[in-house]
Formats: C-alpha cells, structure tokens, sequence
C-alpha cells in the first residue's frame, strides 16, 4: 500500500512538473516562432505553439530518475533508441529534417528497442535463419507503426485521445492478465497524456504535440505492445493499434496504389476529411476514433482476462475488425465524391 502511494505521489507531481514546463515553453515558443502555421492543409485557424510534446519525454525522464533511484534495471538499449528518436523529432519540429536521415535514425532506435525486448526474452534473433527473417519483419513492421501513428496526429484531440485509448488496455492487461512490463512505463505515459489532452482537446488548442511527441509515445507504446506478443504470442493484442492501422496503414495503401508520393503531404485521412471537408468538430471526430480504439483494446483485455479459447476470440476480433476497415473505406468513398483512386490530388494536398 506505501508503494501504491508513493507513485501516486510522483504522478501527480510529475503531471504538475509538465504543466509548470508548458507554461514556461508557452512564451519561448512564441518568441522564436515555434507554431504551427495556417496554410491550404491546415485544420486550425491560426498559428498554434507546436513542439509541445516533449513533455512526454519530461515524463520518461523523471521515470529514469525513480529506476536509477530506486537502483532497478535499466533498460538501456530502449533509452538509448527513445532519446535518439525525440532528439531528431524534435529537431523536425523545428526545422525540416531530409526523411531518409528520419528513416534512418528510426530504423536504429527500434533495431536497439527489439534488442532490448530479446534480452529479456527466450527469443535469439541470430540463432536461425527464421528468426533473422522474423527479427527484420519487426522491425519493418515497428517502424511502419511509428510512422502510422505520427500520421494520426493531425486534429484537436485525436493524437492524446488515441494515447489514452491505447494506454487504458495495456495497463488492464499487465495488472490482471499477464506481466509483461513494469506498469509504470505506461502511467508514465499516461500523465503526460492527460496534461497534453488539457491544453490540446479544445476547440482552440494551445498546442500541438509535434512529432516529437507523436513518435516518442508511439515509440513507447510500440515497446509495451511487442514485449506484450512476445511474452503471450497472442496477435489479436495488435488490434489495440487497429484504428491507427485502418486509417492511417489503408491511407497508405491508397496514396501508393493512387500513384501519389507518400513522402509528401497531404489531407486525405478521412479524419481531416470529416473536419475539413464535410465541417465536423475535432472534438467530435477525435472522440470518435478514441472510442471505437478503446472498444477494441478493452475487448481483447476481457475475452483474455475471461481465458476465451483462442478460436472464438479470433472469430469474434478479426470479422469485427475487417468490418471496421470496410465500413472506413465505405465512408471515405462517400467523403470523396465517389472516387478512392481517381480523385482530383491537387484538391487534397
């Protein structure tokens, strides 16, 4: 019970630690015009102080104090990715960084993130053939989900209610499921959610994440979630991603398949569709999304905290989430006039 409420305490202090360094980062992002700019692609009205997602950084800082404190197990070759990462995110925020440097620093925090995982693990990338080949598809499949989950950080709201919704199961699963991380990773990431949700799901935000904050939870979450597959094998827990996989992994698919650059920008999620295009509120449409992510997340915690046999749980999930994916591409269609492929691309860049 002392330990419960001495981490308490350190939450809530942290979270008053990240509203004092917002409000201090307020004025300086002002001074040297750290904003988000209003141009065609826009879904804000008027230049918004970005960059403010390092807070989620902040947050892992004061975690690696309380590890080095307490004198517990570090995680180095994480750490070492995580701030890699926030490092050039946040140097993009500031200025453009050339995408194949992103690529490539992205390529190497994950590569020494799933070399932390296989430490603590049975696994042995280097002991086959197979496990070389399933060793690489991860980290394909890690970077492709960092990336994906950037994308979904476009409106009021979206980016802090999807962390929230992604949060919740994972931190359900490891209390009353399986252990498969120290929980606090996820409360650490949970606080400066709830501080970015404060001053971002508004109707006029007083700022963005940035890509700083994008990709370092994204990164985070991403370590939760593949420690979580290999402790359980269980692939069903990828649909705690399935909204960010169905809208921003099928947007993919459409600009490739549309002939399009995905390496350039544009506003054809159908999230920046219903706000731009048909005029929904962003609070509306990020509650959405949040929702129908944490109906999935919490659905696969309960048929696994019931011990539903494996077949029905992949006969209930997976046609649940084909619908979901279908039923997208029904009203993306809808939302632009009929045509997924063949549509004006000068329109929606």
């Amino acid at each position: 019970m002392q330990g419960i409420v001495q981490d308490l305490l350190i939450y809530i202090l942290t979270a008053l630690l990240l509203v004092v360094l917002l409000y201090l980062y307020f004025p300086i992002a002002k001074k040297y015009r750290l904003l988000a700019g209003v141009n065609h692609r826009s879904s804000h009205t008027k230049p918004v102080v970005t960059g403010a997602g390092f807070i989620f950084l902040a947050s892992y800082v004061v975690w690696l104090i309380v590890l080095v404190r307490q004198g517990l197990t570090i995680d180095w070759w994480m750490w070492a990715g995580l701030l890699a990462l926030a490092v050039v995110s946040f140097i993009d925020d500031l200025v453009d960084v050339w995408f194949l440097i992103r690529l490539f620093v992205q390529f190497l925090a994950l590569a020494a993130m799933l070399w932390q995982i296989q430490l603590y693990s049975d696994i042995n990338f280097g002991a086959s053939v197979v496990q070389w080949l399933a060793a690489v598809s991860l980290l394909f499949i890690a970077v492709g989900t960092v990336n994906l989950c950037n994308f979904m950080d476009g409106i009021n709201g979206m980016m802090g209610g999807l962390t929230l919704s992604m949060c919740i199961p994972l931190i359900l699963i490891d209390l009353y499921v399986v252990d498969y991380i120290d929980v606090r990773w996820l409360f650490f990431t949970l606080v400066p959610t709830l501080v970015f949700l404060f001053f971002n799901a508004r109707k006029h935000p007083k700022c963005f994440s940035g890509d700083v904050g994008a990709v370092v939870v994204g990164y985070v979450l991403i370590y939760a979630l593949f420690k979580l597959l290999v402790c359980t094998g269980n692939v069903l827990y990828l649909l705690i991603f399935v909204v960010t996989y169905v809208e921003a992994g099928l947007t993919v698919l459409q600009r490739l398949f549309a002939g399009e650059n995905v390496f350039m920008s544009h506003r054809i999620h159908l999230f920046q569709l219903l706000v731009n295009e048909a005029g929904k509120p962003h609070l509306l449409v990020s509650g959405v999304y949040a929702t129908i992510q944490l109906f999935f997340g919490l659905l696969v915690f309960a048929l696994n905290y019931w011990n539903c046999p494996m077949l029905w749980q992949h006969l209930i999930c997976w046609p649940l989430a084909g619908g979901l994916a279908l039923f997208y591409l029904y009203i993306k269609r809808k939302a632009m006039d009929g045509h997924l492929l063949s549509y004006d691309h000068s329109r929606f860049k």
